[in-house]
């Protein structure tokens, strides 16, 4: 996870903006992967859900960090505690979502997107994404640090085992807080 999270931080700092194309489920690892980017272009068909608690751990790939940045706090903390999964339609009314388009156009309509920012003078837009994403980088080798020494210790319990088993099996975990 280390090795991966490590990477994840790479992402925050390219200079060239990100456009995702979000044609399917953006669940737990995904959703912090579509969070990498600047805009996410997504259908109703898609899913995100921040999953973490429901499998008994805590949040990872720098989401504690990225995801209240990007929908608010009250949204994230909704999504983080609850793990609901929200459609492409619900992402969008929180923010989470930038482009909302008819299923299977998604990839079509993000390389539009990207090509309208490529178009524009790069040195400015590299610039101003570096601007706007100053400390993001930072930020999410902090959290990213942090969100792994819980996972550690959140993977050792039996809550974890719990949800993980529960998920597998479709169904409903019964956590005891241990």
């Amino acid at each position: 996870a280390k090795a991966l999270y490590g990477n994840a931080v790479g992402l925050f700092e390219i200079a060239t903006p990100i456009v995702a194309a979000v044609q399917g489920p953006a669940i737990g690892g995904g959703l912090g992967l579509a969070l990498t980017a600047d805009f996410r272009v997504t259908s109703d068909a898609a899913r995100f859900s921040a999953n973490f608690a429901v499998l008994g751990m805590h949040c990872g790939f720098g989401i504690s960090t990225t995801l209240p940045r990007i929908v608010g706090q009250n949204a994230a903390a909704m999504m983080l505690y609850t793990g609901r999964r929200l459609t492409g339609t619900q992402a969008h009314e929180i923010g989470l979502a930038d482009q909302l388009v008819e299923a299977g156009k998604e990839r079509e309509a993000a390389l539009a997107l990207a090509t309208e920012i490529a178009a524009n003078a790069p040195i400015a837009v590299r610039d101003m994404r570096r601007t706007l994403r100053a400390d993001l980088a930072e930020e999410v080798r902090k959290a990213l640090e942090h969100e792994l020494s819980l996972q550690r210790i959140h993977m050792a319990t039996a809550d974890f085992r719990e949800g993980i088993r529960a998920a597998s099996k479709r169904e409903t975990p019964a956590f005891i807080g241990k």
